[in-house]
């Protein structure tokens, strides 16, 4: 068996694989800078010509292109002159692009950065794949996919590279009624599970409500989870594969790029980059606070920009995700092959909290209180009096507390929760306990904060 979907690319040493990346790049620079009205006057703002980009040191010193709400405005703009939706980035005539899928639209207004041509679509299939093969399917396997199919990019887009595979496909979307999740899953019987974690919960506690037998009596030992923090935090991955009696995988393909995949290591080693012909991700990285390149080396903490290479519709140059994550160049102990480093993702910049002037993400929050576990459930929220980023302590947090635990229990564990979110982050917090379930389960994203001030 194969250790990796595409040999002849995956394969390739750093040196080998950064020729092919150079010579791209410099391909979609020129391509977009011809074909696109946006993209020319970018670069004619920062004073650069796609030729004078000749080495990586070169293109580093590019200051960030694009953002979310810029690529907003795109589209607005194109729609207003031209009649259709994809921005004024679109760098091929509309009447190419064949498949049209949009972002979540967590952040605001959904961006139609899903959208491939044929090249593209095919491009989309082969990261995916590579990423999906990392990550444990095979030809064969059968999937149940969860994700929510009434509006954005999950819906038809994360499962046609599943088929490209050769991999049966149950496409049932989390927002079907979980009775009915349950009748067909038993009828099928899917060996893996793609979903939000928050999914996988729901189906953890609602299967033994519905048949009166353990989730695990289904035989899923593929897990397959992402959208969420979670498999980074040991007492939720832990609770997770115990249930279901698989091994939880992460993957990765933000905005249609960073095609990665987690691998079987313990513990988490992070995201591998898999496709490293394909996109730009962990190699450019900015200071989050002065928007400044910064050394890509062991550990580094940083956003990341990213740039597609060999993308002809809608490509990415020096995109701004708004993504805080840590690069890891070393090669990793699961001896996967491929020259890509590992990425941990470590927040969002817009989820980021100042509390008394100490930078803190909710996930670290989330660490915290799951590390409670079974003493709490899990479930939390942030709450927020007033809007973010700026949080005058202490740090409020809703907390449910774990099956079994009695009332008296709280107060001692509400100190020993406090102390330690102070001794890691220097943060004076206060939690306020609330019973089992009450804070309620979706099947799609959990939110982190409760948003009183709204």
């Amino acid at each position: 068996m194969k250790k990796v979907w595409n040999e002849k690319m995956e394969l390739l040493s750093r040196e080998e694989i950064e020729k092919i990346r150079l010579r791209r790049l410099r391909k979609q620079l020129k391509y977009c800078y011809t074909h696109s009205e946006f993209y020319k006057r970018k670069f004619d703002e920062v004073g650069l010509r796609p030729e004078e980009i000749k080495t990586w040191e070169d293109f580093r010193k590019v200051p960030p292109l694009m953002d979310k709400e810029e690529e907003r405005e795109s589209q607005r703009e194109s729609l207003e002159r031209f009649g259709h939706p994809f921005g004024m980035h679109l760098c091929c005539p509309p009447e190419k692009i064949i498949i049209a899928k949009t972002t979540g639209g967590t952040t605001g207004i959904p961006t139609f950065s899903y959208s491939f041509t044929p090249h593209d679509f095919d491009r989309w299939n082969e990261g995916s794949a590579r990423g999906y093969w990392l990550a444990g399917l095979r030809p064969g396997d059968r999937v149940l996919f969860c994700f929510p199919l009434s509006g954005g990019w999950a819906g038809s887009i994360v499962k046609t590279p599943l088929q490209y595979m050769g991999i049966l496909c149950l496409d049932l979307g989390a927002e079907t009624p979980i009775e009915k999740i349950v009748d067909y899953t038993r009828m099928i019987r899917p060996n893996a599970l793609m979903s939000t974690p928050s999914f996988a919960e729901t189906l953890i506690e609602s299967y033994p409500k519905i048949t009166g037998k353990p989730v695990s009596e289904l035989g899923i030992k593929k897990l397959l989870l992402t959208g969420e923090p979670g498999v980074a935090i040991p007492s939720i991955r832990k609770r997770m594969e115990e249930a279901f009696g698989g091994k939880w995988r992460d993957y990765l393909m933000i905005n249609s790029e960073g095609f990665s995949s987690s691998c079987e290591a313990e513990p988490y080693q992070g995201l591998h980059e898999v496709a490293l012909d394909l996109s730009i991700w962990a190699e450019d990285l900015i200071d989050i606070d002065t928007q400044k390149p910064i050394e890509v080396r062991e550990g580094v903490i940083g956003e990341g920009l990213i740039t597609s290479l060999d993308r002809e519709g809608v490509p990415l140059i020096k995109y701004r995700l708004g993504d805080v994550i840590q690069v890891f160049t070393q090669p990793c102990i699961c001896g996967y092959p491929g020259p890509g480093y590992r990425i941990k993702h470590l927040g969002r910049l817009n989820d980021r909290l100042f509390v008394e002037g100490i930078s803190l993400f909710p996930i670290a929050v989330r660490d915290v209180i799951t590390s409670f576990i079974p003493r709490v459930t899990g479930a939390m929220r942030i709450v927020l009096t007033e809007p973010p980023p700026e949080v005058k302590p202490p740090l409020k947090i809703k907390v449910e507390w774990g099956y079994g635990v009695e009332v008296h229990q709280l107060p001692e564990l509400a100190r020993e929760i406090e102390d330690r979110l102070f001794q890691l982050y220097r943060v004076r917090s206060k939690v306020e306990f609330v019973p089992p379930e009450s804070l309620g389960r979706v099947t799609k994203k959990t939110p982190m904060f409760e948003e009183k001030y709204k």
